[in-house]
């Protein structure tokens, strides 16, 4: 029963679900509908699908153990594609000058997972708790009582990593602290 609950809550908890989710609310509340859905099929398209498809394929393949890319090499390899692609999509919202809050919130994002990847080659840090409490910062700027819930539901979601074994007290914590890092960077130059 335990590592069902903590399944589902490391489920609810993954980047892959929290992130385009955040990026659908945020461009559909603050763009014209028609200019929200290319944006959403640009990072979407260009970044969740194929990163998707490519650790879908690689954990059929064997080339990763598991959807978290848990196993440090494995995550290191992952990371470049990854990457790049955001980095892709990034410059794109730069040069087509999008709002400012999408432009900052893709370049802290660019930079936590860069940061991330060096990290990576000495702690594996949770990208759970790394995004999900960059994503908190960022909601909490927009609306306390929501991002304060956000919050409040990091540390179930460091438990649930931890009972499942996916990670370490120090990967979750590191995991945390970058998360917090680009977070405050995106609140100062916002």
């Amino acid at each position: 029963m335990k590592t069902k609950f903590a399944t589902f809550v490391s489920t609810l908890g993954h980047p892959f679900l929290t992130l385009p989710v955040f990026i659908i609310f945020l461009l559909f509340s603050t763009e014209p509908v028609a200019k929200a859905g290319l944006l959403t099929l640009l990072i979407i398209g260009g970044i969740f699908i194929p990163v998707g498809l490519r650790t879908l394929l690689g954990v059929r393949k064997g080339k990763y153990t598991n959807l978290d890319v848990s196993d440090q090499a494995q995550r290191q390899q992952w990371f470049i594609v990854t990457t790049l692609l955001l980095l892709v999509v990034t410059a794109i919202v730069w040069i087509t000058d999008q709002n400012r809050t999408l432009r900052l919130g893709m370049i802290c994002a660019f930079s936590l997972l860069l940061v991330s990847q060096l990290v990576n080659t000495r702690v594996k840090a949770s990208m759970h708790l790394a995004f999900h409490t960059f994503l908190g910062l960022l909601i909490l700027h927009m609306n306390a009582v929501a991002g304060a819930i956000f919050l409040l539901f990091a540390p179930l979601l460091a438990w649930s990593r931890l009972y499942l074994k996916r990670h370490v007290l120090e990967e979750v914590l590191v995991g945390v602290v970058l998360g917090g890092l680009f977070g405050l960077i995106f609140w100062i130059i916002y």
